[in-house]
């Protein structure tokens, strides 16, 4: 970061919407907060929250505080972006397309390093760091407690004068003991902010539809499709003897899959999974993800199943 004597903002937008599992973020922003003001040089950081934010909410908040850092904290769904809020607390996707095209823009306005402190957010951290100096994200899954502890180690750096390479390293060897220090990514680039190049596209035509002006509505994938099928499985819930009730709970009726309701329970899964996409019963969908979830609870199959119910949340 630059060494300029005036105080730098510190920009923390978060975002825990409706139907997402729930995060420590009040714990890792009140903590950030109290190690930047017992820091040796905390008093050259000035830091803003932000809560419950919107795609429109993260621009304006840019624009109006102008920060050096900005720090996000929540969930993050690897391709399919980071999860922010809708109007009614309810997820929803900023794709990697669109933050690396509004974080493009800010280059030029001092935005110097960005803080996905999220699961999967290693590529949108790529994205950005075409355009941002330093720029970190997680290459996978990460927990409440190891993200915490990341973020309070690398601004205790920051507020000791620090530069953004020996922060992340701290971060990182704090992880150690949680088995968790190879999560965090560094990205970084030599572009300088005056080399940057606009082409038409880069400021959307409509910029009030916040930042989803930046990119494409979220379908399901093949992948996710062959997660729910995997998942269905697993869950036991394709077995014989709970088909019906599977049925009922998802909202479907019965009598519409008897042609496959004597098949093995791999092959149920397969067809009641496929039959659901090629109807667009995202309802029904949704329902089934909701039970799913209550059986995978924690790890990467939950965290995959909330990705899919963001995309399809009514």
């Amino acid at each position: 970061m630059s060494n300029t004597p005036s105080v730098k903002t510190v920009l923390i937008l978060a975002a825990n919407p409706t139907d997402t599992s729930r995060l420590r973020l009040d714990q890792e922003v009140r903590e950030i907060e109290e190690g930047l003001k017992r820091a040796p040089k905390g008093g050259n950081f000035r830091v803003v929250q932000k809560w419950a934010v919107r795609s429109r909410d993260f621009y304006r908040a840019i624009l109006e505080h102008k920060p050096q850092i900005v720090h996000f904290c929540g969930h993050g769904a690897g391709v399919d972006g980071i999860v922010l809020e809708d109007d009614t607390g309810q997820p929803t996707f900023v794709d990697q397309a669109a933050l690396s095209k509004l974080f493009k823009l800010f280059a030029v306005k001092g935005v110097e390093c960005v803080v996905l402190n999220a699961c999967y957010s290693k590529e949108q951290a790529e994205a950005i760091s075409q355009y941002i100096k330093y720029v970190i994200g997680m290459n996978q899954a990460i927990g409440d407690k190891a993200a915490i502890t990341f973020a309070v180690a690398f601004y205790d750096a920051l507020g000791a004068g620090e530069a953004v390479d020996f922060a992340f390293n701290l971060g990182c060897s704090q992880l150690v003991g949680l088995k968790e220090d190879q999560t965090p990514v560094l990205k970084t680039t030599s572009i300088r902010p005056a080399d940057i190049q606009f082409e038409a596209g880069d400021i959307p035509p409509n910029p009030y539809l916040g930042l989803s002006a930046f990119g494409p509505k979220h379908e399901l994938d093949e992948q996710d499709i062959e997660t729910l099928r995997e998942l269905l499985q697993l869950s036991g819930r394709a077995a014989v003897d709970r088909r019906k009730a599977l049925c009922i709970e998802i909202g479907i009726n019965s009598g519409d899959l008897s042609a496959i309701f004597m098949l093995s329970e791999n092959d149920f899964a397969v067809e009641l999974i496929d039959l659901l996409h090629r109807r667009k019963l995202e309802s029904s969908i949704y329902r089934l993800c909701k039970k799913l979830v209550s059986d995978f609870q924690h790890g990467a199959y939950h965290s995959k199943l909330e990705v899919i119910m963001i995309k399809i949340s009514p």
